[in-house]
């Protein structure tokens, strides 16, 4: 026997699901309710039972990254810097390979202005620790002698996140784009080259 809260959850879900997809794709102002109530058999109606309005939905987006990500984040605890920064790599290899997509920081960056104010506030603190923890790893890797670079790790961090935000835009038209980038921050940051 199921439970009405389950299949609830369940359309939620498939709502977030459908609705992370699209974003990553094209953008939150490249899709509305009827492109997910259409793809997913159902009608607006039971979008909005869950998202009264679309900014609703963008904030509950954007919470479930901010929730991912600091989950991403503790499981490194014990990890080297060039450890995380390999891990941070991964995370736009990821979305490079899901269909050429761009990285929620980089979509909610570029969209930023058109954004409802809850969304916006959302996403300046979700923006805000992705830049801090690109901070952090850049710190650790001078504290622990793992990198060499000229400046502030402030600064680097900064050059480090802005780097991998434009390298998954280019990366769509350009294959080679990312691990070109990868490379030179690896040089950069004064570290040996990975295998890739």
């Amino acid at each position: 026997m199921h439970n009405g809260s389950d299949s609830k959850n369940d359309t939620r879900k498939r709502i977030l699901d459908l609705a992370e997809e699209l974003l990553l794709t094209r953008g939150f102002n490249g899709f509305s309710y009827q492109h997910i109530s259409s793809a997913l058999g159902v009608r607006n109606a039971a979008i909005h039972y869950h998202f009264p309005k679309k900014s609703d939905l963008g904030v509950a987006l954007i919470q479930r990254y901010r929730r991912r990500f600091q989950r991403f984040i503790e499981q490194q605890g014990e990890w080297d810097a060039a450890r995380r920064l390999e891990a941070y790599f991964g995370l736009s290899d990821q979305y490079y390979l899901q269909h050429k997509q761009i990285c929620p920081s980089g979509i909610l960056s570029t969209e930023f202005q058109t954004l409802p104010d809850d969304m916006r506030e959302e996403a300046s603190a979700f923006i805000d620790e992705m830049r801090q923890w690109a901070v952090a790893i850049v710190r650790l890797g001078r504290d622990t002698e793992r990198m060499a670079y000229a400046g502030t790790p402030e600064a680097v961090g900064m050059m480090l996140f802005s780097a991998l935000q434009g390298g998954l835009q280019l990366a769509r038209i350009d294959d080679n784009a990312l691990p070109l980038l990868k490379s030179q921050v690896r040089t950069t940051l004064g570290m040996p080259e990975a295998q890739e």
